[in-house]
């Protein structure tokens, strides 16, 4: 993809998203005082509380992914920025569609994009309780409730009488049929998913710090392209890493030689560089300068290469890397024990227990001091008797 194109990209995206956060903060103020004059009457739907977590929130993080841009901050941060602002806006679309609305007849259901389904009482298949969340099965289809929805133990309430009144009994009570921590906690999938997500985390960071402490090469980025001209004048910026800034009076954009510090005795001299000499240029084209990878003199005699480039990147990042693998394999190792502890919680003392689950989080039978595995040692026992 052209470069214009990407930086257009990054431009306009933000712009969109600030505009789409203001509207729908101001549709969710309206619907907000609708539902309270209603006073909730036959309605289920979400807690204010996302309305303002998601209004504020992605208001305050859109302003340094609108007004820096991706080339005014490190690219994680910009990213992680940018990921928590759609975070936002979906907690925006679920505060204003999610929602439940029913009568005597049956019920509608509206789900993240304000697609409606309506259901008849007597399409309810079952209802599965699953810590503080239950869970409304209609044929394949689910309805989760949890402790953020207004409304919902009213709609269960009414949605069981009208079963009884339709066919005699209530709600039918569903069992889980898998469980992967063996029915120790509450809410098994959701913490199985959590320490998941963190090793899978781990391992995507742990294998970007093993690629940049690889061996330097001489390679430059695909989109490097091949610059003539004379600097005029620099500065020297003492960020991070220490940048050179290089003005050459043919560019409007200035050119940037990074990462200072990994040089050490081999960093360029500015001032022999604006000698009024033309050097020939392996750039990157960002926003708002060009980031030099290699200069050499018009007869090719290197000044910088992109394997001095590249080595010097790699010093300035050696003990943040060393630091990230070393965190990552605590944490992968810190996840896979919580997974133990889940599945065999009766290996482990209350207190071991407590460094990675709530009391709240355990099934009854675990907070009564019975396990699934006691419990079935306790059968066979019996049976032996």
């Amino acid at each position: 993809m052209p470069n214009e194109i990407v930086s257009a990209l990054f431009s306009v995206v933000p712009i969109v998203q600030d505009v789409l956060i203001v509207l729908l903060f101001i549709r969710g103020l309206l619907l907000r005082k609708k539902r309270e004059q209603l006073k909730h009457y036959r309605l289920v739907s979400l807690s204010p509380i996302l309305l303002w977590t998601g209004a504020i929130c992605g208001g305050v993080l859109s302003v340094p992914v609108t007004l820096l841009g991706l080339n005014g901050t490190p690219d994680a941060v910009w990213y992680l920025f940018e990921f928590t602002v759609l975070v936002c806006i979906v907690m925006l679309l679920v505060y204003l569609n999610s929602t439940v609305t029913y009568d005597e007849k049956g019920f509608t259901a509206s789900n993240l994009f304000g697609i409606k389904r309506t259901y008849g009482y007597d399409r309810i298949t079952g209802i599965l309780r699953s810590g503080g969340g239950t869970v409304l099965r209609c044929g394949r289809r689910s309805i989760r409730f949890d402790e953020a929805h207004i409304g919902s133990g009213s709609f269960i309430l009414f949605a069981d009488h009208a079963l009884r009144k339709e066919r005699g009994s209530g709600l039918p009570v569903l069992k889980r049929k898998k469980d992967p921590m063996n029915g120790n906690l509450d809410t098994p999938w959701l913490h199985l998913t959590i320490y998941l997500a963190i090793i899978a985390a781990s391992i995507f960071i742990f294998i970007l710090a093993l690629h940049v402490l690889r061996p330097a090469d001489g390679s430059l980025p695909a989109d490097a392209r091949e610059v003539r001209t004379a600097f005029s004048s620099y500065e020297v910026n003492e960020d991070t890493y220490g940048t050179i800034v290089l003005h050459a009076p043919d560019y409007e954009k200035p050119f940037s030689i990074t990462y200072l510090s990994g040089y050490k005795d081999r960093a360029p001299d500015p001032e022999a560089l604006c000698s009024g000499e033309e050097y020939i240029l392996s750039v990157r084209e960002g926003r708002d300068e060009y980031w030099i990878y290699a200069v050499s003199t018009a007869d090719n005699r290197s000044v910088i290469s992109a394997y001095d480039r590249n080595s010097a990147y790699r010093s300035t990042q050696y003990a943040a890397c060393v630091i990230l693998i070393v965190m990552m394999c605590v944490f992968t190792f810190l996840a896979i024990v919580g997974i133990v502890v889940g599945r065999h919680p009766e290996r482990f003392s209350p207190g071991f227990r407590r460094l990675f689950y709530k009391d709240w989080a355990w099934s009854s039978s675990v907070r009564s001091g019975r396990t699934r595995p006691q419990q079935r040692r306790k059968r066979k026992r019996r049976r032996r008797k």
